[in-house]
């Protein structure tokens, strides 16, 4: 988490922890942006943005730093369950497969709107707090299948985190480690 006091002793994994973190980030944002314009377009194509932005949040994830382990701990299991649930729906019937995967979208919407919530301490980026509220907004017309009602939603929150990602491109990698001796093991 951004500590631009301190600059820690970066190692090539450190650097490579945080370039991805951000990439996950940039493709789960895009996304975002890509599954509106799909629901509108061509709403069959859906599935496959679904999976680039779990896989952009499970990058996040697997790749971020902040202080607190249970607030770690907490978007992981997110984020994770959101991918299992995601997988689970994938081998069950279509009826099932809707709702659990809808779930799984759900709890990923949650990893997300918690990288925006945490990154907003960082950047005064309009809208940045409001990122949970569009994603959790998109999900009912999601599972009433009426993707046109959630397409501004998802790019209102796609384009808002776009801008945090490249904002985050203009940090210097240290600003997302802070003081390593800060971390709770």
């Amino acid at each position: 988490m951004a500590n631009p006091e301190h600059i820690p002793d970066m190692d090539a994994l450190d650097n490579a922890s945080v370039l991805l973190y951000r990439t996950g980030l940039a493709i789960a944002a895009l996304s975002l942006i890509g599954a509106s314009v799909t629901l509108v377009i061509a709403p069959e194509y859906a599935p496959l943005c679904w999976v680039a932005v779990t896989a952009g949040a499970g990058l996040s994830v697997a790749n971020m730093h902040l202080y607190a382990k249970l607030i770690r701990w907490f978007i992981g299991a997110a984020a994770w369950t959101g991918v299992v649930l995601m997988l689970l729906a994938a081998q069950q019937q279509p009826a099932a497969e809707r709702w659990i995967g809808f779930a799984g979208l759900g709890f990923v919407f949650v990893a997300l709107s918690a990288f925006a919530l945490k990154e907003q301490f960082c950047f005064r980026i309009p809208l940045l707090r409001a990122v949970p509220v569009f994603l959790a907004c998109s999900l009912l017309p999601l599972v009433l299948e009426h993707g046109i009602l959630a397409a501004p939603l998802l790019a209102l929150a796609g384009v808002v985190l776009s801008v945090l990602a490249y904002q985050k491109t203009r940090m210097p990698l240290h600003f997302d480690i802070g003081d390593k001796s800060a971390y709770q093991t």
